[in-house]
């Protein structure tokens, strides 16, 4: 089993040209550069390429569609070019599953049929590829969603960067959440009514066992992403058990302060807690 990966530094934020294969109607790739979930990028078909390019290489390691309507056999291909000008990628992942998990249909409430609207729902999966880490100018991204019941895919956010994955997984009792703002109340005739929120997740992890060469890179992160910053956060990445790794992976911002102790020789620790964007 992989540890944990986290990405603080999303190099999609200084992306020089953004790309979409086809669009629905004024829904842009533009719209993947924002952190509002209601600003989606709408294909036209139920696949679609994407082509990133920057003004310098980038290192990378993996790529993850945030808030998507993608099904559980949506697959993703991400090609890497070192230079935007080369005519053959440093890395083909081929084509791999985005995000396994049981399908949208599946829900009562009717995820599908809602679409972007789920998001306030708790809707929206995570498409991810992980590939050799290295510094790459150009990003050629293939969604393919064959099973897809809408006839399009959609996308609220592009996340692209180099990972870091400590020595030391976290500590065991994880928790991830579902937090919703749903207030019920008694009425004079004994019924009990429900004043319907959003819901959201958080994930909550113990880094319980920091190595010393791992203290920098976590304080980094603390640092410059405070609360403001989105992180990705896959707490058991590519697992054999694709629902364990959708309930478990995560985009959002910390949720509260945060302090690295130092309770051993050589050893530091420290909580974090995400809250869904």
């Amino acid at each position: 089993m992989a540890n944990l990966r986290i990405l603080h530094d999303n190099a999609a934020n200084r992306v020089s040209s953004l790309s979409a294969s086809t669009t629905s109607g004024s829904l842009a790739a533009a719209n993947l550069l924002t952190d509002r979930k209601a600003e989606v990028h709408r294909a036209t078909a139920t696949s679609v390429t994407y082509t990133a390019t920057w003004a310098s290489p980038q290192l990378m390691s993996m790529v993850a569609l945030a808030f998507t309507n993608y099904t559980s056999t949506a697959t993703i291909r991400v090609r890497a070019y070192t230079l935007a000008a080369d005519a053959s990628p440093a890395v083909d992942t081929g084509a791999v599953l985005a995000c396994g998990y049981s399908p949208l249909g599946l829900w009562p409430w009717g995820t599908v049929p809602l679409g972007v609207n789920a998001f306030s729902y708790g809707g929206g999966t995570y498409g991810r590829a992980y590939f050799t880490a290295g510094a790459y100018e150009k990003l050629v991204i293939d969604i393919v969603d064959v099973d897809q019941p809408l006839s399009y895919v959609e996308a609220a956010r592009l996340i692209v960067g180099a990972y870091w994955s400590p020595e030391y997984n976290a500590a065991y009792g994880a928790t991830a959440r579902v937090n919703d703002t749903t207030a019920n109340t008694r009425s004079q005739s004994g019924d009990l009514r429900s004043d319907v929120g959003t819901v959201s997740r958080s994930l909550s992890i113990n880094l319980e066992w920091i190595a010393e060469a791992d203290r920098p890179r976590l304080w980094n992160i603390l640092r410059g992403s405070a609360k403001s910053g989105p992180v990705f956060i896959s707490l058991f990445p590519e697992d054999a058990d694709p629902e364990k790794e959708q309930a478990h992976q995560i985009y959002g911002k910390l949720a509260s302060d945060l302090a690295i102790s130092h309770p051993m020789f050589g050893i530091f620790s420290g909580p974090l807690e995400v809250e869904e964007n």
